[in-house]
C-alpha cells in the first residue's frame, strides 16, 4: 500500500504520466509544480536547472507551508522569473501577505447575548419624515 506524500499542492495539475494530481517528491518539486505553468513538458536538463533554482528559492524563504500556497496570479515560464527586479518585487509581497495571515488568529465567532429584559423606556417619534435634500433647499435661509 502506497503512503500519501506528505508534500501537497494548493493547485490543481494532473501528471502527465499517472493522470492522477501530481504528488511533489520532494521540497523542491512542490515549488516547480506550484509556480510553473506546465512542469509535463520538462525536459531531464529542464528539470536540473529548475530544481537549481527551486533551491535557491528555498533557502531564501524555507517554509514549505507558504511554497504550497503561493498564488501570484499567474503561472511561469521559469523560476529565474525570480532573480529579476519584477520577481523579487512579487516574491516579497507574497511573503508579506503569509506572514500577515499567520499573525490573525481566526476563531469562531462568539455569539453576542441580548438581554431581552432590558428596556431603554424611550419612545421614538416616527411621524416626522427625514429630512431630504430637497426640504433643505426649500427651508434654508437665503445667503447674500
Amino acid at each position: 500500500m502506497k503512503s500519501e506524500s506528505k508534500f501537497k499542492l494548493g493547485r490543481k495539475i494532473k501528471s502527465r504520466t499517472t493522470k492522477k494530481q501530481a504528488q511533489p517528491k520532494n521540497k523542491f518539486a512542490v515549488i516547480i509544480w506550484q509556480l510553473i505553468k506546465d512542469p509535463n513538458d520538462f525536459s531531464a536538463v529542464d528539470w536540473g536547472r529548475e530544481t537549481k533554482a527551486a533551491k535557491d528559492l528555498f533557502n531564501t524563504y524555507p517554509n514549505i507551508k507558504f511554497w504550497s500556497q503561493i498564488n501570484l496570479g499567474f503561472y511561469l515560464n521559469s523560476l529565474n522569473f525570480f532573480n529579476g527586479k519584477d520577481g523579487i518585487k512579487y516574491l516579497r509581497n507574497a511573503v508579506d501577505e503569509f506572514e500577515r495571515n499567520l499573525k490573525i488568529n481566526f476563531q469562531q465567532a462568539q455569539k453576542e447575548e441580548f438581554n431581552d429584559d432590558a428596556n431603554f423606556h424611550k419612545n421614538i417619534d416616527k411621524s416626522t419624515k427625514p429630512v431630504s435634500l430637497s426640504s433643505i433647499f426649500k427651508n434654508g435661509k437665503k445667503t447674500k
